[in-house]
């Protein structure tokens, strides 16, 4: 059983900010599969809910710089580090992109720091998922909404999500994911922007 923690930042003024690119693209696969949000188990920090046989979603409760409060419940609950797979925004990826890593540092995001920290590794998976080119100041730029060209690259995302979710729940070993999910072609080609 795989968990996926889409980090992000709760409540509804938050839903539609690129901080939260985990959590939208999740929610999407789940309403296109009709997939209602049933809590399977309520954490102090978190809320854990069933997707299928192979995986199941732990969705942090606080703000970003606290994700690693539910992880940490989570561990102390029988879910291993090395069972989790950490969905976030990154900022030094073009938007459209995904990058699947075993391991690393947190590259200056909040929500991987208070993970790394509270689990006591850097040794977690975790879908790297663009969000550049970023503009400063840092902060504003991912909690600002999307705009309208970027929309349609979201849209473009959808399917190459939904097919690394299938390759997740079917693989015994993450340490082979990225070969198939890293090289550009996974992602398709991104609608052009308007000028």
């Amino acid at each position: 059983m795989w968990t996926l923690v889409p980090l992000g930042n709760p409540g509804p003024e938050y839903q539609d900010t690129r901080h939260n690119l985990g959590r939208l693209l999740l929610q999407r696969w789940m309403a296109d599969r009709n997939l209602a949000p049933t809590p399977k188990k309520r954490l102090p920090s978190g809320v854990l809910y069933p997707l299928s046989a192979h995986l199941q979603a732990l969705v942090p409760r606080g703000y970003m710089n606290l994700s690693g409060e539910a992880c940490a419940h989570a561990a102390a609950a029988g879910i291993y580090p090395r069972q989790l797979v950490l969905l976030h925004d990154d900022k030094d990826l073009p938007l459209g992109t995904g990058r699947f890593r075993l391991t690393g540092s947190d590259g200056g995001h909040n929500g991987l720091r208070s993970v790394f920290e509270l689990l006591g590794t850097q040794d977690i998976a975790r879908l790297r998922l663009g969000i550049g080119p970023f503009e400063r100041p840092l902060a504003n730029f991912v909690l600002d909404p999307w705009t309208e060209p970027e929309w349609e690259r979201l849209d473009a995302l959808d399917a190459p999500f939904a097919r690394f979710l299938e390759l997740l729940a079917e693989t015994k070993d993450l340490g082979t994911l990225g070969n198939l999910v890293n090289p550009a072609e996974f992602w398709g080609e991104l609608p052009r922007t308007s000028p």
